[in-house]
């Protein structure tokens, strides 16, 4: 059996032949195996059949005439090549397939028809299949089409053989798949990016992380940075989810611009993102997470609106800190928590220390949750006075927990992990409750006032449960006040407004505690609704003082102007007494006053103003 050689024409005449073709029907595979290609250039003329053999030569070339439209007519492309890989049939159906005649792909082999890489990837595939004289099927195979466009062909063929086992060649099939595969690899996309952001999701991450840190190399350098933004989801309340999705996609074009080659971005979930940083030691890593937190936080322009978001940054690094992905990523989770836990906006290096931070928090978040269950945490109450009668007006509520195990915690301490963990719901409310039944003991000239946290504050059931909390306890709504602070309203912006809003209509009053120690306070003053101020924090340490006393005088003024009360607390000192009488404040709080103490003795500090000023 002769193949014929490149560019010479081919004729079809039948002979048993078996071959299977993949993705057609059983009588175009049984008609296709009949197929043999023939070179018809030297072969002489055959006698012209006798009478007898006309009526089977008719009927043979109706069948092949018909089996010659099924080929043409076919979906698929159907081609045989010989011992060269060079192709000697070519079914008209390359036309749509590639934009080529078939005339034009014979004495061509595949791979003329593919990019150079595509045709090293699958040269080196079909390497092992022609050496073993094999069928194949399903091969998948980028071309290029004449006019320049890429279509995805899968390809199956089964080998031709001489009688003596000799490779003549191989015969099979095409199908143009192109958009069954780019369909699939839009999903595959979908499934690994974020649809939001266009950056990898978190199994994509993890997956790539996972893949550089098992890749052999002997200790590949590799740093993982999370970043977590501070004050998102107060962006999404007050300007809406439309402008907080316009802010994550800029943010993530930024952080796109600021990765360094070889780098990878993600977006883990919600607020939270991740970078991949390769072949960086401790302080190129640490100079590329603090360019990257800088850039990120710069102000975001949404519709002619302005957006400030603070991001946090912790860092670990390999093979320093760990040796396998998920060991270096709860590492670098570690050092983000202490970079929110020191005050946000900053960059966190993992340590060991983190560790022995992180059991000890286990510990105090286990036992902090059996007191909130057990409500083995309590409230102190701290008076406060009317600044010139030096009488008592109230109390302020201050929490206060023994801890059986690491005796008595701070509330710097244990608040904020609280809030970390949910638990600040129900400790609120139980604070809430414990101050409201003790108010109702006292006389009813008497007040209470309760902090509130930014969790509470974008709880949507606050103000009903603080409802719920009066009418239980007997408590008039007029003798509570809900305390809040600038950097709780910073974390609840557009949440907390509607909760003070619906606070006051309950006829319980607000109040804005330690006032002044933000670079945020004529802003906070402007956009929130409160009955009162309460001056503290670094104007009050230092009121005695200029510039301090200039700061409180205008704050105070502005306060008053705007129809609010103003307090003064914090205060330790004769000086600082004499200030809040000057400045005209209402009531002063302070340990120079009475310190906190248990609901019991509140009573008895109503009989005893405080000394008065020397």
């Amino acid at each position: 059996m002769r193949f014929p050689a490149a560019g010479e024409p081919s004729a079809i005449s039948l002979i048993d032949q078996g071959i299977a073709v993949q993705h057609s029907g059983p009588w175009l595979r049984r008609a296709f195996s009949r197929l043999r290609f023939r070179s018809t250039s030297a072969t002489p003329l055959p006698a012209p059949p006798s009478p007898e053999e006309l009526p089977d030569r008719q009927a043979l070339a109706r069948e092949r005439d018909r089996l010659q439209r099924l080929i043409n007519t076919n979906s698929d492309w159907l081609w045989e090549v010989d011992a060269q890989g060079r192709y000697v049939f070519v079914s008209e159906h390359s036309r749509h397939l590639l934009g080529y005649a078939p005339e034009q792909m014979l004495g061509h082999t595949p791979f003329d028809f593919m990019p150079p890489e595509e045709a090293a990837r699958v040269g080196a595939i079909f390497g092992g299949i022609i050496a073993g004289k094999q069928p194949f099927s399903g091969l998948l195979n980028r071309n290029r089409r004449a006019d320049g466009r890429m279509v995805i062909l899968e390809t199956s063929g089964i080998p031709l053989l001489a009688e003596d086992g000799t490779l003549l060649g191989y015969r099979g099939i095409d199908r143009d798949v192109t958009e069954r595969e780019e369909r699939a690899a839009r999903i595959d996309y979908m499934a690994r990016h974020d649809a939001l952001t266009g950056l990898g999701n978190r199994p994509e991450f993890l997956s790539r992380l996972d893949a550089r840190m098992a890749s052999g190399e002997v200790q590949p350098r590799t740093a993982v940075v999370l970043l977590d933004l501070d004050f998102f989801k107060e962006v999404n309340d007050r300007l809406g989810h439309a402008s907080g999705d316009a802010l994550l996609r800029q943010l993530a074009q930024r952080l796109r611009d600021l990765l360094p080659p070889g780098s990878l971005g993600g977006r883990l979930g919600g607020d939270e993102f991740a970078v991949m940083l390769a072949d960086q030691d401790v302080s190129d890593a640490m100079e590329t997470a603090t360019a990257i937190v800088g850039s990120l936080a710069a102000p975001y322009e949404l519709e002619g609106r302005q957006a400030v978001i603070g991001v946090s940054a912790g860092l670990a690094l390999a093979p320093l800190h760990a040796r396998d992905g998920a060991t270096l990523l709860r590492r670098a989770d570690l050092a983000l928590y202490h970079a929110k836990h020191q005050g946000r906006g900053r960059v966190c290096l993992y340590s060991a220390a983190l560790e022995v931070s992180a059991r000890a928090a286990e510990g105090l978040e286990t036992a902090l949750r059996r007191a909130v269950a057990e409500e083995v945490i309590g409230a102190l109450f701290q008076p406060f006075y009317a600044a010139r009668e030096r009488r008592m007006l109230g109390c302020a509520v201050l929490p206060s927990w023994h801890c059986a195990e690491a005796g008595p915690v701070a509330p710097e301490v244990f608040l904020p992990l609280a809030e970390k963990t949910g638990l600040i719901i129900p400790l609120g409310a139980l604070l809430l409750r414990q101050a409201c039944e003790a108010a109702r003991q006292w006389p009813p000239a008497l007040r209470v006032q309760v902090p509130a946290s930014a969790v509470q504050l974008r709880d949507p059931h606050f103000p009903a449960l603080v409802e719920d909390t009066l009418q239980a306890s007997g408590l008039a709504p007029h003798r509570l006040r809900i305390s809040v602070t600038e950097a709780m309203l910073n974390e609840a912006q557009g949440a907390a407004a509607r909760t003070l809003c619906k606070l006051r209509a309950l006829g319980v009053s607000v109040a804005l505690d330690s006032f002044g120690d933000s670079a945020m306070a004529v802003t906070t003053l402007l956009s929130f609704p409160f009955d009162r101020l309460r001056l503290g924090g670094a104007p009050v340490r230092s009121v005695a003082t200029e510039p301090s006393a200039s700061v409180a005088r205008a704050l105070t003024g502005l306060a008053l102007r705007l129809g609010m009360a103003v307090d003064m607390v914090g205060v330790q000192s004769p000086q600082q007494w004499r200030a809040a009488l000057e400045l005209g404040c209402e009531e002063v709080q302070g340990e120079l006053l009475c310190a906190p103490r248990a609901a019991p003795l509140v009573l008895e500090e109503l009989f005893c103003a405080p000394a008065p000023l020397a």
